[in-house]
């Protein structure tokens, strides 16, 4: 007799967090990306896949290090986690995001917090559908026609794509760079089990110059998550 009861999903412990944070770490191609980016995949990863209560868990771990000794480099390390779960947004909702930043922002020193503005004096104009097409150019090339030939009778979701996904939110590189956006993108899509989109941003990210051993272990540490 088949059982009524719903399966509870199960919650990792700090210290099995602790361990995939080190895990991602040690397995992310760090030599040939930098070794500043495996924190935004596991941001990334994390807070799409329903875990934004392990957020300050990696923040408070990342402070502990010797680069990040000053108010002024803890400061950068925030725009950059930030501009990650801004960026996160548009992929998976406003709601994840926001936990992790209210829970980031509870274990923050004064002295630590970070008051700039990234999209102050944003506007929905022409200069913004140029910027997000450029960036969509580089990612989609040839194969932009087809999406575009699709929603050219869902002209709202068109509209969305061209100014909100991309003009407002990850074509601008001001904080993180275009791997970086694009692993943010790359690890919020996979994590959620889109098949399409994933596939779209894994080709995406090979056209911005990812090689594909790395493209590959990058998928790996998503799923290991």
């Amino acid at each position: 007799m088949a059982s009524n009861e719903l399966p509870v999903p199960y919650d990792p412990t700090e210290d099995e967090a602790l361990e995939l944070f080190k895990a991602i770490e040690e397995k992310f191609p760090s030599k040939t990306l930098g070794d500043d980016k495996w924190y935004i995949l596991m941001y990334a990863a994390m807070v799409g896949g329903g875990q934004p209560g392990f957020a300050p868990l990696l923040y408070k771990q990342l402070i502990e290090r010797p680069e990040y000794t000053t108010p002024e480099q803890r400061q950068g390390l925030m725009r950059r986690i930030r501009e990650t779960l801004f960026k996160l947004i548009v992929i998976i909702g406003v709601c994840k995001p926001l936990e992790a930043i209210f829970d980031i922002d509870a274990i923050t020193r004064p002295e630590d917090k970070d008051y700039s503005f990234s999209r102050e004096g944003w506007q929905c104009d022409e200069a913004n559908a140029k910027r997000g097409f450029a960036w969509q150019n580089r990612l989609y090339k040839h194969n932009q026609q087809n999406i575009d030939n699709v929603l050219a009778s869902q002209r709202d979701f068109d509209w969305t794509s061209k100014q909100i996904t991309y003009g407002l939110y990850l074509s601008d590189h001001s904080i993180l760079n275009d791997v970086e956006t694009e692993l943010t993108v790359l690890s919020g899509i996979m994590i959620q089990n889109l098949p399409r989109e994933t596939a779209w941003h894994l080709r995406g990210t090979r056209r911005i110059g990812v090689s594909k051993e790395d493209v590959e272990t990058i998928q790996q540490c998503v799923c290991s998550r």
